[in-house]
């Protein structure tokens, strides 16, 4: 009988330390590209989002718990944020990108179970929709600090074109996964 949950990553691990390795690499995917980053006040530009898009899109279920791990690792004091770490983050105006973060993940490895079987189309809204989870959840955090307004044009405006070149980037590359397996 034939699999129907197939991801790009049930294709290269196939035991439980496989899964590991690939969630470790996730969290250093995730920890090296917020660290990446154009210093934009309040929130940074960096790398986090296409990463969160890739690992979840490629990865499926692994990529949202490396998501989980790396934001977890955060608050507890690893300083693998844009901004350092610790449980103080999540007073930071930052934080809803990175809990945004965690549900996008989670809707793109969804999406993702049945990777082989989608077409590009599918891939394209999963991402969207991560991507619009992301910005839904940073801004409404971001606004607590700063009104709806400010934080439209601080948290969304300046980020446009750079997102989707990421979100273009993180297709493309899930896509050419696909196409090569």
């Amino acid at each position: 009988m034939e699999n129907k949950n197939i991801t790009i990553l049930s294709q290269y691990a196939q035991s439980n330390l496989s899964k590991i390795v690939f969630s470790l690499l996730g969290i250093i995917l995730l920890s090296v590209s917020s660290k990446i980053s154009i210093p934009f006040y309040p929130v940074p530009m960096t790398l986090q989002t296409f990463v969160v898009y890739f690992i979840a899109a490629s990865m499926g279920m692994v990529g949202f718990y490396a998501t989980v791990s790396y934001v977890i690792l955060g608050l507890i004091g690893l300083p693998i944020f844009a901004a350092g770490g610790g449980f103080g983050y999540v007073m930071s105006p930052t934080f809803g990108f990175l809990y945004g973060m965690i549900l996008a993940s989670f809707v793109i490895a969804y999406f993702s179970k049945n990777l082989f079987n989608k077409n590009l189309i599918k891939i394209i809204l999963s991402i969207f929709i991560g991507a619009l989870i992301i910005f839904i959840c940073g801004i409404a955090h971001l606004s607590s600090f700063i009104g709806l307004e400010k934080s439209i044009n601080a948290g969304l405006y300046p980020f446009i074109y750079s997102e989707l070149l990421k979100i273009a980037l993180a297709i493309s590359l899930t896509y050419l996964l696909i196409k090569k397996n």
